[in-house]
C-alpha cells in the first residue's frame, strides 16, 4: 500500500512541482524589471481573486473524488462527473455577473482607492475562467492518470511561462503584464480541457449526486476560506500598517515557506484517492500511520532543507533590494511545516465524511490569525505577521489533529513526529543565533541540512517504515542492472 502512494506520487511529482512554481520560476524575472511596490500590488491583486475563487469552488473537486469510488458503473460516473461540470458552470456564470462589477470596490476595501480597478477586473475574469480546468485535472487523479497529469501540467507551465517573457520581459508591460499572462494561459487551457470534458459527458446533472457532493464539498468553502485567512489576511494588513516595498519582501518569503505545501501537493494528488481506497481496508490505521510518520519526516527535511538554503539562493536569484527578504524564511519555512502536518494527521475527517469538523478547526486558527494580526502587524510589521503565520498553523495543526481523532482514531507514531518538529525548527536557531559569511556559511547550511535528512532516513529504517519499499525496489532493480552490465 505505502509503495502505491510513494509510486504515484513520484510520477505527480515532475508536472505538480513545475505547474506550481511559475511565481518562483520567474523570480529572477519580476525582481529585476518590476518593483518591490509592484511585487506587493501583484500579491494583493492574486489574493483577491484567490479569495473569490474560493467562494465559487464549492468543494466540487474533492468532492467529485470522494465519490468517484463509491459510484460503480461508468455511466454513475460519467453521470457524477457531468453533475460536477453543471455546477461548475453555473456558479462561474454566477462570480462573472456579481463580482466583475464589483471590482472599484474590491480594489478600494485592498488597496484603501479604486485606482487598481482594471488589474481586479482582468485577474478576477482570468481567476473565474481558469476554474473549468481543476475538474479534468481531478478526473485524471481519480481515473490514475498520473502522466497524463504530469505532461499536460508542464505544457500548461510552458504556455504561462511564455506569455509571462512575452509580456513583462520583452514588452515591458510591468504588472498588466502579470496579469495578462495569467487571463491568456487560463483562457487557453480553459478552452481545451473545459470543452473536452464537456463533449466527454456532457450537461446531464443528477439531483441526487449534485445534492450528495454538495453536502460534503459546502463545509470545506469555510474550511477553505479559513485557510486563505491563514495563509493571505496578513497582505491586506501589510498594505494598511505598511509600506509596499515592505510587503513586497514578506510576500517573496512568503513564496519560500510555501514551496513547502508546493512539494507536499505532489504528494496530496496521490495521498486522497490512496486514502480513500485504504480505508475501506482491516489494517487501514495501520497503514495511515506509517504513511504519516513517512510524510512528516520527509517534510521536515524540505522545511529545513529550504529555510538553510534560502538566504544564498535569494542573493543569487533577486536584486539586492529584495535581500533582506531572507530573514523571514526560517520561521515561515516551520509553519509551513505545520500545515503540512495537518492534511495527513487529520484523514481521519474526510474518511468519516465529517468535513463539518474540519470546517470548525479552521475556523477557530482562522480567527486566532486574524486576532494576533490586529495586535501584532500594526506594531511589528512584516515580523509581526511571520510570529502570527506560525501560531495560527499551530493551532490548526493541534485542532485538525483533535477532530480527527474523534471521528476515525489513529495511533500516531508520537515519536516520529516529535522527531519531525525538532528537524524543522533546528535551522531556525541556526539562521538567528550563527553568524558566517561567504562559502564557509553556504557549507555549514549545506551540511546541517545533509545530517537532518541522514537522521530522518535512519530513524525511518530503524522504525521499519521505508525498509520493506525499499527491499521491493531493490528486488525489482537490481536483478535488471546486473542482467545489463
Amino acid at each position: 500500500m505505502l509503495r502505491t502512494l510513494v509510486k504515484d506520487s513520484a510520477v505527480y511529482a515532475v508536472g505538480t512541482i513545475a505547474s506550481r512554481l511559475v511565481g518562483f520560476i520567474m523570480i529572477p524575472v519580476y525582481t529585476r524589471v518590476l518593483t518591490p511596490a509592484d511585487y506587493g500590488i501583484i500579491e494583493i491583486i492574486s489574493r483577491l481573486s484567490d479569495v473569490i475563487a474560493l467562494f465559487l469552488s464549492l468543494g466540487l473537486a474533492e468532492a467529485m473524488l470522494r465519490f468517484y469510488y463509491e459510484v460503480r458503473t461508468e455511466e454513475e460516473r460519467r453521470r457524477l462527473v457531468s453533475t460536477a461540470v453543471t455546477i461548475n458552470l453555473l456558479a462561474c456564470a454566477v462570480g462573472l455577473l456579481i463580482f466583475l462589477p464589483l471590482a472599484p470596490q474590491m480594489s478600494a476595501l485592498a488597496f484603501g482607492r479604486a485606482d487598481y480597478a482594471s488589474y481586479v477586473r482582468l485577474a478576477m475574469a482570468g481567476m473565474l475562467i481558469g476554474s473549468f480546468v481543476e475538474l479534468p485535472f481531478t478526473l485524471f487523479r481519480a481515473e490514475g492518470k498520473p502522466w497524463r497529469y504530469t505532461m499536460l501540467s508542464i505544457l500548461k507551465l510552458c504556455t504561462h511561462l511564455t506569455w509571462s517573457i512575452v509580456l513583462v520581459v520583452w514588452l515591458r508591460w510591468g504588472v498588466w503584464g502579470v496579469i495578462w499572462s495569467g487571463f491568456l494561459s487560463a483562457s487557453m487551457w480553459s478552452l481545451m480541457l473545459g470543452s473536452s470534458l464537456l463533449w466527454r459527458t456532457g450537461l446531464r446533472p443528477n439531483r441526487r449526486f449534485a445534492f450528495a457532493m454538495l453536502r460534503y464539498g459546502l463545509p470545506l468553502v469555510p474550511a477553505s476560506i479559513s485557510q486563505f485567512v491563514l495563509h493571505f489576511s496578513d497582505r491586506f494588513f501589510l498594505a494598511q500598517y505598511a509600506t509596499q516595498a515592505e510587503l513586497g519582501l514578506y510576500a517573496l518569503a512568503y513564496r519560500f515557506g510555501m514551496l513547502i505545501s508546493t512539494f507536499y501537493g505532489v504528494v496530496s494528488l496521490s495521498w486522497g484517492p490512496w486514502a480513500f481506497q485504504v480505508g475501506s481496508t482491516d489494517d487501514a490505521t495501520h497503514h495511515l500511520r506509517r504513511a504519516t510518520a513517512l510524510i512528516l519526516l520527509g517534510f521536515a527535511c524540505v522545511s529545513a532543507g529550504i529555510a538553510l538554503l534560502s538566504a544564498p539562493v535569494i542573493r543569487l536569484m533577486s536584486a539586492p533590494a529584495f535581500w533582506k527578504s531572507a530573514d523571514y524564511v526560517p520561521p515561515l519555512a516551520l509553519a509551513y511545516w505545520l500545515f503540512v502536518a495537518q492534511g495527513p494527521l487529520s484523514v481521519g475527517t474526510r474518511l468519516a465524511k465529517r468535513t463539518d469538523l474540519l470546517a470548525v478547526a479552521n475556523a477557530i486558527s482562522a480567527a486566532v490569525c486574524l486576532g494576533l494580526s490586529v495586535l501584532w502587524i500594526p506594531r511589528y510589521g512584516a515580523w509581526g505577521a511571520v510570529w502570527m503565520t506560525v501560531a495560527s498553523f499551530a493551532v490548526l495543526g493541534v485542532g485538525a489533529t483533535i477532530a480527527s481523532q474523534r471521528v476515525y482514531a489513529v495511533r500516531h507514531d508520537g515519536w516520529s513526529v516529535g522527531l519531525a518538529l525538532l528537524i524543522a525548527a533546528v535551522p531556525i536557531a541556526y539562521h538567528y543565533c550563527v553568524h558566517l559569511t561567504g562559502w564557509t556559511d553556504l557549507t555549514a547550511r549545506l551540511v546541517l541540512a545533509g545530517l537532518l535528512s541522514v537522521t530522518s532516513v535512519v530513524w525511518l529504517l530503524r522504525r521499519e517504515i521505508i525498509r520493506l519499499p525499499l527491499k521491493q525496489i531493490a528486488s525489482r532493480w537490481l536483478p535488471l542492472l546486473a542482467g545489463g552490465r
